[in-house]
């Protein structure tokens, strides 16, 4: 079987190419059009994000030509927002949606004549014809569900970036993929999908994983918020609302759940141990307690603070005593744990990789397998009073904490995927767990709605 390199080059050498959608063009999503746009096997034939206008201004100063572009505007950002989907267990047998507030003829023609298609209206990417695979570039949960469900139910291929969305209805994302014979799939480059490639290797070598995690590259603080990260979001060039999602672990917090989910190894404790530790301790560090170590139990997930970031890492054990003189012999240590050790993951740049596989092969890179195993469950970061809106991810009010789902849904805990836009019901202090019980969610949007069908149909 030709490998991916191999079949792009194939590919391109017919003339041919697969052709993209990109929702989101922030940091994440302009840095993948820069990159497509010089990789001949690929096309970008349409384009999405909320702000047009700025949206132009971003693509011309990737080299686009303001008259190569062909907008498409829905002028009410709301309905963007609230499809009209039905959301019931019917959409794992519906057929190909139409809206008839989208004029695909005249999309497609414009296509047909070099146009690049730019809109705020998500769903218009999936009614784009000859789009082969849309790409989730816009880290929000409830844009992730709708560019999902309507690309999905249009039988296109799903790459997401998008782990705040994947870690609250992946299962079910997977699911209706499934069914449809397309492919939802995490993207390569972040670190759940480097991380699951370290998995596999020891999985499929029969050796007993220990713990797998990824290092932080930048220190932890619950408190953080944009108004004290604005500064150093702004150096970075980056998102402030994504910035204090880093800083504040809600995304560590994500990441090792959507790796969670695709493997079935869970947290030692709520939020994880988090541990201040370098390259040359983890061997020690993540070990039983009555080791020396710190782990409750063995098949864990974690982070850690130090020099492991960029990497991820994966310590295991083995009980053969003749793996054991192999692995000392090749200079891995005298045991009784081992590292695998992969220090870089390269984010959007390695997302061609996932657009390619899903493409080439029908096979996503990372996905839920069966269901959740853990939840990013919410925490107040501030005391919060009724009445107040909490303002999602990255935001001023909470922050995220990994669990497992059992125990999540056992106390009722309120996923931080849907949090964004609920309304406190009552007095929350600050560190406290919220449930759902104690806000309003708005029971309308999309990711609400599939995460209670998710509920029903598989966990």
């Amino acid at each position: 079987m030709l490998g991916i390199n191999e079949k792009l080059k194939s590919l391109e050498n017919q003339g041919k190419t697969i052709n993209i959608a990109i929702a989101g063009i922030g940091q994440m999503g302009s840095g993948i059009i820069s990159h497509l746009e010089k990789m001949k096997s690929f096309k970008i034939l349409a384009l999405g994000d909320k702000n047009l206008s700025n949206s132009v201004k971003k693509l011309t100063g990737l080299g686009y030509q303001e008259s190569d572009i062909y907008s498409v505007e829905k002028n009410n950002h709301d309905d963007l927002i609230n499809s009209k989907i039905k959301i019931s267990a019917d959409i794992l047998r519906s057929e190909t949606i139409n809206d008839p507030n989208i004029h695909k003829s005249e999309i497609n023609k414009a296509v047909n004549a070099g146009k690049t298609i730019l809109t705020n209206d998500l769903a218009v990417l999936s009614h784009v014809e000859d789009v082969d695979v849309i790409v989730d570039a816009t880290g929000n949960p409830e844009a992730g569900a709708q560019i999902a469900i309507h690309g999905l139910l249009n039988r296109k291929h799903i790459i997401t970036l998008n782990v705040e969305t994947d870690t609250a209805i992946g299962p079910l994302l997977k699911k209706i993929a499934d069914n449809r014979k397309v492919v939802y799939s995490v993207a390569a480059g972040d670190e759940p999908a480097a991380l699951k490639e370290l998995y596999d290797f020891a999985n499929a070598l029969n050796l007993e994983v220990i713990a797998a995690g990824k290092g932080k590259n930048n220190p932890l603080n619950r408190q953080a918020n944009p108004a004290t990260l604005k500064e150093y979001a702004e150096a970075k060039g980056a998102s402030i609302k994504m910035m204090t999602s880093f800083v504040d672990g809600t995304k560590s917090m994500v990441e090792m759940a959507c790796f969670s989910n695709s493997t079935g190894i869970i947290p030692d404790c709520r939020g994880m141990h988090a541990p201040e530790a370098d390259l040359k301790d983890l061997t020690t560090v993540f070990c039983l307690k009555k080791d020396g170590g710190i782990l409750d139990k063995k098949g864990i997930v974690d982070f850690v603070i130090g020099n492991v970031a960029p990497g991820v890492f994966l310590v295991y054990t083995t009980e053969q005593e003749a793996l054991k003189k192999e692995l000392k012999y090749l200079l891995y240590g005298n045991g009784p744990n081992y590292l695998l050790y992969r220090p870089f993951h390269l984010a959007s740049i390695e997302a061609p990789l996932s657009i390619a596989r899903a493409y080439f092969y029908n096979e996503p890179t990372i996905a839920s397998k069966n269901g959740l195993v853990s939840e990013v469950v919410t925490a107040a970061k501030k005391d919060l009073k009724p009445g107040e809106i909490i303002d999602g991810i990255g935001g001023y009010s909470v922050y995220g904490l990994i669990e497992t789902y059992h125990n999540a849904k056992q106390e009722n805990l309120l996923p931080i995927g849907l949090c964004e836009g609920a309304a406190v019901k009552k007095e929350i202090k600050k560190g406290e767990i919220i449930k759902y019980d104690d806000v309003d969610i708005n029971e309308d949007s999309i990711i609400y709605k599939l995460r209670k069908l998710q509920e029903i149909l598989i966990n």
